[in-house]
């Protein structure tokens, strides 16, 4: 097994870029772009303007008016297909009230840089821009092209970003790696530390689950209403232990995982290798580690809307529950459908809104041993756990690129439950960790 590849000494101080950093991360936190409506177009322009002071070649692309993705290309000698930082620059909303600092205020204080988007993902289109500019500044050859790719909607599922940039121009955004969100966090083990790579992410299946039964005035009780008929159904789901996939991606974190935890942790760990599932929920590891392990070991339908009646005083002749259903890769829609249907009875009916199946899987040794190389330089004796993200990113519209989620945080993991919640907000030493672990991966892959 080869060494992995050395990055190449730096022709200047990582330390003293941190102010670029933090003004770039800043700036774009200021510029609005909840999804919906995203408006884009506005951080388009921000990235626009830097690329264009550095000399770098980029074009604005809209798909609809004010829905602007941005392909960045930094050349290099061609000898291996591009590698290519990958983000998006749409955001969820955010309610002022409930934050303690304006959610588009780009403040920097105490350390850190509070707003929307902090965490995702502009914190990592940040460092990306920062680390094309540096490249290109200081004239590093690089034997790939390195395009930076910042895209609309991925908040609202990258119909008008990441799958439109594939669709339409293809040859911009053609690539063998991309650096993208959903990796990094940090966990403490017996064994050291360790940060997830994510490898893979699931595909999806939107269900509706719908009961029916008599109507009539609500002063007159009904056992057999459709509300009752649904609530017993998604109490039945509730309690339904599905089976587990045994996937070669969750085989290989659990053995990484029983590595790092000896003892009674590293039998439970044995145990699930052995197939001995119903044991996950109670493995002896950080929680939030846990909780990263069982959302890879099966799949899952969650209630996410319910719906049911218009008048107060009517008991509704029907009742239904959405579901979003996220399925490992290679699991069908359907067939996660027909076992739905199964767990929660005949009494309701369950249907298929509309599904994703997800193939793509990219643990491949060399690359873990190349990130492996990276976070170790950083954090001596830290090791990377690849795993299957059970959210999903732009990585679902590139079928043919190995798409990477990689900027690791040295915090831990907790930071993370910040993402979409109010004070979002992201620690300048993890911001600037995570830019020069990125540089060093960008490097170690492209010099």
């Amino acid at each position: 097994m080869s060494a992995p590849p050395q990055p190449m000494a730096l022709p200047f101080s990582w330390a003293d870029q941190e102010r670029h950093l933090v003004g770039h991360l800043s700036a774009l936190i200021r510029l609005d772009t909840s999804n919906p409506p995203g408006r884009e177009i506005a951080v388009a322009r921000y990235v626009s303007r830097e690329l264009s002071r550095s000399g770098i070649a980029h074009s604005v692309l809209e798909s609809e008016p004010g829905r602007a993705n941005l392909v960045a290309r930094l050349p290099g000698s061609g000898r291996e297909p591009p590698l290519m930082p990958l983000g998006h620059a749409d955001v969820v909303g955010a309610r002022p009230e409930a934050w303690s600092r304006p959610p588009f205020s780009g403040e920097v204080a105490e350390g850190r840089v509070w707003g929307r988007g902090a965490l995702d993902m502009k914190g990592q289109i940040a460092a990306s821009l920062l680390i094309v500019q540096l490249l290109a500044g200081h004239r590093i050859p690089l034997r790939r092209d390195v395009p930076l790719v910042v895209t609309a909607d991925e908040e609202a599922g990258s119909r008008l970003g990441a799958y439109w940039l594939w669709e339409n121009h293809r040859r911009l955004v053609e690539a063998e790696f991309a650096f993208n969100e959903g990796g990094g966090q940090r966990f403490v083990t017996p064994g050291g530390p360790v940060y997830t790579v994510q490898v893979a992410e699931k595909g999806s299946a939107r269900m509706r689950v719908t009961a029916r039964g008599p109507g009539g005035h609500a002063s007159v009780p009904r056992s057999e209403a459709s509300v009752f008929t649904l609530a017993e159904a998604l109490l039945r789901l509730r309690a339904y232990a599905p089976g587990t996939v045994v996937h070669p991606t969750a085989r290989r974190m659990l053995r990484t995982l029983a590595d790092l935890h000896p003892g009674a942790a590293t039998e439970a760990i044995e145990r699930l290798l052995e197939a001995d599932w119903a044991r996950a929920n109670s493995l002896p590891i950080d929680p939030v580690l846990r909780d990263f392990v069982v959302a890879g070991l099966h799949n899952t339908a969650v209630p996410t809307m319910l719906s049911a009646g218009q008048r107060q005083n009517v008991v509704p002749v029907e009742a239904s529950a959405v579901l979003d259903g996220r399925l490992l890769p290679g699991e069908l829609p359907d067939r996660w459908a027909q076992e739905v249907q199964r767990a929660v009875g005949d009494q309701v009916e369950v249907s298929l809104l509309h599904g994703r199946v997800s193939h793509r899987v990219h643990d491949e040794p060399e690359i873990l041993r190349v990130l492996g190389a990276t976070v170790a330089a950083h954090e001596p004796g830290a090791r990377v756990l690849p795993y299957i993200n059970p959210a999903a990113t732009d990585a679902r519209a590139f079928p043919d690129t190995k798409v990477i989620g990689f900027f690791p945080s040295a915090s831990g993991a907790d930071i993370m439950r910040l993402i979409h919640a109010p004070d979002e907000h992201t620690r300048i030493s993890d911001l600037m960790f995570g830019g020069q672990c990125l540089l060093d991966a960008v490097l170690r892959l492209s010099t």
